[in-house]
């Protein structure tokens, strides 16, 4: 018989139910799941035995208690692995783990095509206003449709805050599906190294150009540091959707 004797867990979820489906095929392996409002008497015994940790990579979807910090980590004296279910590590206390022997690995560039195409949707949304569209659809009658027109995205520039892994899928996109102009403000990457990434390189502050000042663009795209996944798009005043989008 078979004994689970690899402990792995984790809180609330998981970044695909894959995870789960992988693991659970594997006789070796035990696999909890926690809640936020777990009892203490309930994830107490887990931490304790648990050699791997699927963390979620958002500061405030997972209690205080389950960040991977100094506690918890006294808790969970046989932990060896800490893996973050994204690009983020927010809820990880890197030297805490590093001091404790615990490995910590994040899951960069896994989701950079569905957070790129994410962010492609939300842009042709505005342009083509297809939300001012179904709500007006919805709530009026005899709408004119003349007043729902909306713009096409070829030919114009897109511009891109930092050209990692999200953003090189968007110039890509942008670029060859939309025939778009792309810009891209990196202070990491030379201009050719952004070139070989699909864009122009800017050398202004990204608030000199949102929206449209010395290096106009109609859109920017932005990964910010704080919401590593959520774009931030610009839009072209003169367009009348509002200042921005996120």
């Amino acid at each position: 018989m078979t004994v689970n004797n690899k402990r792995v867990f984790y809180v609330k979820y998981l970044a695909h139910p894959i995870y789960a489906e992988t693991l659970r095929a594997r006789a070796d392996v035990r696999l909890d799941r926690l809640e936020n409002e777990s009892a203490e008497e309930v994830y107490a015994p887990i931490l304790r035995e648990a050699h791997a940790y699927q963390i979620g990579a958002a500061r405030d979807e997972l209690a205080p208690h389950f960040h991977a910090h100094a506690d918890l980590l006294r808790r969970a004296p046989n932990l060896l692995i800490v893996s973050s279910n994204g690009a983020g590590f927010d809820p990880v206390d890197v030297e805490a783990c590093t001091a404790a022997g615990v490995l910590v690995v994040n899951q960069s560039g896994g989701n950079a095509h569905s957070v790129a195409e994410h962010a492609l949707g939300m842009m042709l949304t505005l342009s083509k206003r297809i939300i001012d569209s179904d709500r007006r659809l919805r709530r009026d009658r005899d709408v004119n449709r003349n007043d729902l027109i909306g713009n096409e995205v070829q030919g114009r520039t897109i511009g891109i805050v930092g050209i990692g892994n999200v953003g090189r899928r968007i110039a890509e996109l942008c670029k060859g599906l939309l025939g778009m102009r792309v810009l891209a403000y990196d202070p990491y990457l030379s201009r050719e190294d952004i070139a070989a990434r699909g864009a122009e390189k800017v050398d202004v502050e990204p608030q000199e150009v949102i929206p449209g000042q010395a290096e106009p663009a109609d859109w920017w795209y932005r990964p910010d540091t704080a919401m590593r996944t959520m774009p931030i798009v610009a839009v072209e005043p003169s367009w009348q959707l509002g200042g921005a989008f996120s």
